[in-house]
């Protein structure tokens, strides 16, 4: 465009047509991201191949593991979520084999590049050693923090001074595990509507904990609101509402 920048008086049709021409000209391949590559893990090739999803094989071309069988889609929504609140800090429990880990790291990653952030940080909490997942997500050049414990005897002090964006259980499921882990860490997670606390599992193994935490926010008249997405067990969403003023106006304040 900065080409065709001060020759208004030029028939704008013509104009575009001429710019759009030297640009296919230009374009003599097409324009592939460069992290994509084939997709190698066995299990994925065996279900791409017997259900096509483009989109869903580019996306995990460069995945450090095989397409979660039982949580495949919510890890892709919530990257755009962290990416559409420009988090910095995001803790999940329950690593695993680091598939969601890997769309959370790249998440906060992403949002240091595009705006400045030089401390965005992912936590991963597990009971296993994933030693091996953190060095898979090193050699990525992920920003990540791999910590083992038993969450039941997580503390305010886990996570000293960090202020959470993005909350995700989705670790051991007895609600025991998921109601320490809520209560411990939502004084942590930002405020003003920008912090999220995300449960897996609300409509599966998870429920009676999701439960617990819905009812212990009523009790306590908690400012926030939640949503339950059903489909692959389910998805449990707290938006914290805590010093947001419900006047205010966002639009041409």
């Amino acid at each position: 465009i900065e080409s065709y920048h001060g020759i208004a008086t030029l028939d704008s049709k013509n104009c575009v047509k001429q710019l759009f021409e030297e640009t296919l000209f230009r374009m003599n391949k097409p324009i592939i991201p460069k992290a994509c590559k084939p997709i190698t893990h066995p299990l994925d090739i065996e279900y791409f191949s017997e259900y096509s999803a483009p989109i869903m094989e580019l996306i995990h071309s460069s995945q450090i593991t095989n397409v979660n069988s039982t949580n495949p889609y919510f890890p892709i929504m919530i990257y755009a979520l962290i990416r559409q609140l420009g988090c910095e800090n995001v803790v999940e429990f329950g690593v695993a084999e680091a598939y969601c880990a890997f769309f959370m790291a790249n998440a906060v990653k992403d949002n240091g590049i595009r705006f400045g952030m030089e401390k965005n940080m992912y936590y991963g909490v597990d009971i296993l050693n994933r030693s091996e997942q953190k060095k898979q997500l090193d050699a990525l050049g992920l920003p990540n923090t791999i910590i083992q414990m038993d969450s039941i005897n997580l503390t305010p002090e886990t996570f000293k001074g960090v202020v959470i964006d993005l909350l995700f259980l989705d670790g051991c499921h007895d609600d025991a595990h998921i109601f320490h882990e809520f209560i411990t860490l939502w004084p942590q997670i930002k405020g003003e509507g920008n912090g999220f606390a995300l449960l897996h599992d609300c409509y599966g193994p998870g429920e009676e904990g999701c439960r617990k935490v819905i009812n212990y926010i009523k009790e306590n008249k908690f400012p926030v609101e939640y949503i339950q997405i059903p489909g692959m067990y389910g998805l449990l969403m707290i938006r914290k509402l805590e010093g947001l003023d419900p006047e205010k106006r966002f639009w041409h304040d």
